[in-house]
């Protein structure tokens, strides 16, 4: 957290708000609220309330973004498609080391390249593989 609100402040010099913590069926979520009013959501996965391994992080985050929190918007389907459009998904490890910056490079890539879903660049992890 101490990370996020540093971010922040050196590319907007404010502080953040500490996030709302919501608990969910598979841990826990976190919600920061930029300035803009947009939101970065944390998922916090307990490995004892859903199966660890095997990407069910990521069906986790996918159902979560486009079943639930994208389709059930009161909206015309049209405006849903632009929301999908313009919605990253950073899914990591928790002991994947990057930089800011390295984010931003992959948004303007993904922002050039319509037909790309999805890119790895070289990670390092820094944990056990626990």
């Amino acid at each position: 957290m101490k990370t996020m609100d540093e971010t922040v402040q050196s590319f907007h010099g404010i502080r953040l708000q500490p996030p709302t913590a919501f608990p969910t069926p598979y841990g826990g979520r976190l919600v920061w609220t930029l300035p803009g009013k947009t939101k970065i959501l944390v998922h916090l996965k307990d490995k004892d309330k859903i199966r660890h391994r095997k990407r069910w992080s990521q069906v986790m985050y996918m159902y979560y973004l486009l079943g639930h929190r994208i389709m059930e918007l009161p909206i015309h389907i049209d405006r849903k498609a632009v929301i999908a459009q313009n919605t990253y998904i950073l899914a990591m490890d928790g002991d994947v080391d990057f930089q800011p910056q390295a984010v931003h490079l992959l948004i303007d890539l993904m922002k050039k390249n319509d037909t790309l879903g999805s890119s790895c660049g070289r990670i390092h992890p820094i944990g056990q593989g626990d």
